[in-house]
């Protein structure tokens, strides 16, 4: 069986990559999903997962899109999956192959520091480093490594202080809050846009507000250790009871699909593009490092599958014909993830790809426009659609910019209503012939 993990932070585009790859395929017609000469993939239909694993909604997903005219919801959970096939190559006779997807939270990677981390110090002095890279994250760790150093400041007022500064990373539309249970939460509830001071105060940073938890700096480790202590102990319980469950699902994939949604990057500003690089840094350190494999995967209990990883920038739809006929956005998703993809060991092949799981934009009849539809409505209704300028995509990645120095729009799925026709998509098949067929 090949297991293959679909990953990538939050909103980048997980389910509907999958929704409509498993669409595809389920309804495979080789005009619109192109195969190699000589393969064929016949019979593709979905087995049981394994009892305790939460099943990949792909109807409720389908209504979704082709009923209500909306994207599917967020993962709050990791799906799996699990379908079975005919494959039959150029040199082969056709054989039964199995294939298992998971589609984890994109808020959950966050996490992924703790699997290299084991050691509470380690991890405090690889978040706080990683917070003070860029202006706004140094102005937030500054204010928090303030409040924890306070004289007679207690653990409650530390994980005050830090529950204070996650939601200042969350109104930033920061990725990389950690422990993610601050943005979701072990129920699926996730934190809403709201005041800084509300936020706080209705999260946790732990399994429950007796075990919170926060990064100490290093001199307020060493003056004092009993809050250290108190710290590390509910560090170690939050690593065993939630990361580590989710990251041995990804840690046994012989493929991983990372998604980066690069026109979000562009719109957000530099701040984010800071942690989301590092996210995906950190994710291949966890997967491939000699440095930390023996310890991670004697803590697993696995042996390495790790056989091939793609980089996928995703919602090509958003960006224009040009920037993707000329291969910027291809060459902007390789500069970003070149330092993560040093992270792979030599024996796993790495692909880099870009794709639009739903084509919902087409040219405009002006220069740099696009034309979407911006409200919800019928396949068959152009009511809603409007023509939007979008601003071409950089050379290269900027030396540092703001929110509002690129434009971009999100728009709604153009989906037919009838389940037998799949979104349009691009380079959903090249993606599945690597990372499946290989």
């Amino acid at each position: 069986m090949t297991k293959v993990a679909v990953t990538g932070t939050q909103y980048c585009g997980k389910t509907m990559f999958l929704t409509s790859l498993l669409w595809q395929l389920e309804e495979l017609d080789e005009t619109r999903f192109h195969l190699p000469d000589g393969v064929a993939v016949r019979g593709f239909h979905p087995q049981n997962v394994r009892e305790h694993d939460e099943v990949f909604p792909l109807n409720r997903f389908r209504n979704v899109l082709a009923r209500e005219y909306k994207w599917p919801q967020k993962t709050k959970d990791t799906y799996h999956a699990r379908y079975g096939f005919h494959h039959s190559g150029r040199w082969r006779i056709r054989s039964r192959q199995t294939v298992e997807f998971l589609d984890l939270p994109g808020e959950r990677i966050a996490d992924v520091a703790m699997v290299i981390h084991k050691d509470y110090d380690e991890w405090s002095d690889h978040l706080l480093d990683h917070l003070s890279q860029d202006t706004f994250g140094r102005e937030v760790a500054a204010q928090f490594r303030t409040a924890a150093a306070k004289p007679g400041a207690s653990a409650r007022d530390v994980v005050l202080a830090y529950r204070l500064a996650l939601a200042r990373l969350i109104l930033a539309y920061k990725p990389l809050v950690s422990p993610s249970v601050f943005f979701l939460d072990r129920t699926g509830d996730l934190a809403r846009d709201e005041d800084e001071t509300k936020l706080a105060e209705s999260r946790r940073c732990g399994l429950d507000e007796e075990r919170e938890f926060a990064p100490l700096p290093r001199d307020v480790r060493d003056a004092n250790p009993e809050l250290a202590d108190g710290m590390q102990r509910h560090y170690r319980e939050y690593r065993r009871e939630v990361v580590l469950p989710l990251f041995r699902h990804l840690m046994s994939a012989q493929s991983l699909v990372v998604l980066i949604d690069i026109p979000s990057l562009l719109m957000a500003g530099d701040q984010r593009f800071w942690d989301e690089r590092q996210i995906v840094v950190d994710l291949l350190r966890a997967m491939c490092s000699d440095t930390n494999s023996a310890r991670i995967l004697r803590t697993l209990r696995l042996k390495s599958a790790l056989k091939r990883v793609s980089f996928v920038a995703s919602k090509s739809d958003l960006v224009l014909e040009d920037d993707l006929r000329e291969g910027r956005l291809l060459a902007l998703l390789r500069s970003m993830n070149t330092r993560a993809a040093q992270q792979i060991w030599p024996s796993v092949e790495v692909k880099w790809f870009t794709c639009s799981a739903c084509v919902s934009t087409r040219p405009g009849s002006r220069p740099n426009t696009l034309i979407g539809q911006t409200q919800p409505g019928p396949y068959t209704s152009e009511r809603y659609s409007a023509e939007v300028q979008v601003s071409r995509l950089p050379e290269e990645w900027p030396q540092a910019w703001k929110l509002g120095d690129f434009r971009y729009r999100h728009f709604w799925p153009r989906v037919p209503e009838n389940f037998m026709i799949p979104p349009r998509h691009r380079n959903l098949d090249d993606i599945f012939k690597f990372a499946v067929l290989g």
